[in-house]
């Protein structure tokens, strides 16, 4: 929806999510974006004040983002790691306490930069009287489309997400996973450059999940832009041309999945018939590890450059080898070990203070 219309894992894991320097501070007002970016936030702060304890937290620090055009772009992080504050200042819905951040090379402050935004927040407000053909007229109306097109493009969208035959039916009698398809026809009914989605798939089935990944890839075929904040991790694995990973306000890492998870160091896998008994080599004792199941064991390698050495050694032990499977870190087992990093960071300066 144009926002106008709103009115109310292992070391290596660890390691390949390492802060790095570029993603940290910077030093005065940044240049403009260029024609390519869509989204650009430089130095964006934003604080918080008890009015009763006067206390003042941080829900974003510092923050340097880019998101081109054309691409779709996972913003990740656990709950209350500023996720939700940085599209809700992109969107007009709260002030930065310091730095500044562009929409499709218009300033946030600038009520223009939003009239090409599609925006779908956590938490969307409807006006539960109306009907489904009704709020996506509404909405597109606001927008700035006539009369006759604003009833075309909603029955096409409420029809494309799923929901084609309750035009009569009242929202407040839609389900939450029926209301979130809403949301998304919402943000979408007028064509928008750039689309922002907090937590699209929150509330939806298997099937509705599958519906808002073709939508997304529907409109980076369009070329839009696309920026959406997710938990479900393999839908962002399987979507997204690059990710950021937010933890505790703080930018952590901006790469591609693949980046991420080629970056983090391959595990490899033999399983192997029976129960062998073997000692482990001691020169592997801390990158080879055995599981013992019931009619197999496996034995895990944690540097793939000692493969062949250890089918070689498994050989030569008259071992039989059933299978020699590569792994690699999922996008989920890295994101586990990169908060689990953060939190023991943060003890340590609690500690410290």
């Amino acid at each position: 929806m144009d926002t106008r219309s709103h009115m109310e894992a292992a070391p290596d894991a660890a390691n390949a999510l390492a802060v790095r320097p570029e993603a940290g501070r910077s030093s005065g007002r940044s240049a403009l974006p260029s024609a390519d970016c869509a989204v650009r936030i430089s130095g964006l702060t934003k604080t918080y004040r008890s009015n009763w304890t006067l206390k003042t937290t941080r829900g974003l620090e510092h923050l340097n983002l880019e998101v081109q055009r054309g691409e779709v772009f996972g913003y990740l992080g656990p709950n209350g790691a500023g996720k939700t504050t940085t599209l809700k200042i992109l969107t007009g819905l709260l002030k930065p306490t310091s730095g500044h951040a562009w929409l499709l090379g218009e300033p946030i402050e600038h009520v223009r930069s939003r009239v090409r935004l599609g925006f779908l927040p956590e938490q969307p407000y409807f006006y539960d009287y109306l009907n489904g053909v009704e709020y996506l007229e509404f909405v597109a109306q606001l927008s700035g489309m006539p009369g006759q097109e604003a009833t075309k493009a909603a029955r096409r969208w409420l029809g494309r997400v799923g929901l084609g035959d309750r035009e009569k039916l009242v929202l407040r009698k839609y389900s939450k996973g029926m209301l979130q398809r809403l949301g998304l026809a919402a943000a979408l009914v007028h064509e928008p450059e750039l689309v922002i989605l907090d937590e699209p798939m929150s509330g939806l089935d298997p099937f509705g999940r599958r519906d808002v990944r073709d939508l997304i890839l529907e409109q980076r075929e369009r070329g839009v832009t696309v920026m959406f904040s997710s938990h479900i991790l393999p839908d962002v694995e399987m979507l997204c041309d690059r990710v950021a990973i937010l933890l505790r306000g703080r930018l952590e890492r901006v790469a591609t999945v693949g980046e991420l998870v080629n970056g983090a160091g391959a595990r490899v896998e033999f399983r192997c018939a029976g129960a062998p008994i073997l000692e482990l080599p001691s020169a592997w004792s801390a990158r080879l590890t055995r599981t013992q199941r019931a009619e197999e064991t496996l034995f895990t390698l944690g540097d793939a450059s000692l493969q062949q050495e250890v089918l070689a050694w498994l050989v030569s032990q008259r071992v039989e080898v059933r299978a020699v499977t590569p792994q690699r870190n999922t996008l989920e087992e890295l994101f586990m070990a990169a908060a689990e990093s953060s939190a023991i960071h943060a003890s340590r300066e609690r500690r410290s203070a």
